[in-house]
């Protein structure tokens, strides 16, 4: 089975269902006519058994299929609303989860992760947020890792270089950019790093 039909095969199998459905409505509502149409007789039968009212048979076999009718419309509304809460549950509601969680890690939360529940597409498209999440998480740590190396390095280099005015102001420069960086940085909500053991 490949993953990435097992969505596809989802959807074909909830409105399978529903077209099976309506072929059994279907097929009962032509046998219930077939039931109430007479088969023709011949004439003779006709005029020796003929009704006192000719219409009351029809009536009669009318309201059989009106009564089926309605029956019908009625098995007919709960497959579909089966159907559609079932879709609701498989698909639209783990999209929502993702992407509430999507709109969370978007906003700098990169605490955030999403359950993964399925092996269908839903589910690869988890796994993926997932990782790009804990690609970005390693990123931002190891800015934040590098600015403060970066900053003690500046901080002795400063030290050595008072006397001399235009490497102070590059050295200035340097300190504004990398303050920028930390700040955007900072700006993410990370996991807290692994405790050491032993």
């Amino acid at each position: 089975m490949s993953k990435q039909s097992s969505l596809e095969r989802k959807m074909l199998s909830y409105f399978g269902l529903m077209a099976a459905a309506s072929l059994l409505i279907t097929l009962e509502f032509i046998w219930a006519i077939s039931v109430a149409t007479p088969e023709p007789q011949s004439r003779q039968q006709t005029a020796i058994s003929a009704p006192s009212d000719p219409l009351e048979g029809v009536r009669r076999n009318m309201a059989v299929l009106r009564d089926k009718a309605v029956l019908m419309f009625g098995v007919q509304a709960v497959v579909t609303l089966i159907v559609l809460v079932m879709f609701m549950r498989r698909i639209t509601g783990p999209l929502q989860r993702m992407y509430r969680e999507a709109g969370r890690i978007s906003d700098g939360d990169l605490t955030r992760t999403i359950e993964v529940r399925s092996r269908d597409e839903i589910g690869l498209i988890g796994e993926t947020i997932n990782g790009l999440t804990s690609n970005i998480q390693e990123i931002v740590a190891l800015g934040l890792a590098t600015e403060d190396a970066v900053r003690g390095s500046l901080l002795e280099l400063r030290q050595n270089m008072d006397a001399d005015p235009r490497s102070a102001a590059l050295l200035e420069e340097m300190e504004t950019k990398l303050a920028g960086f930390k700040a955007f940085a900072e700006g993410f909500t990370l996991l807290p790093p692994p405790r050491a053991t032993g």
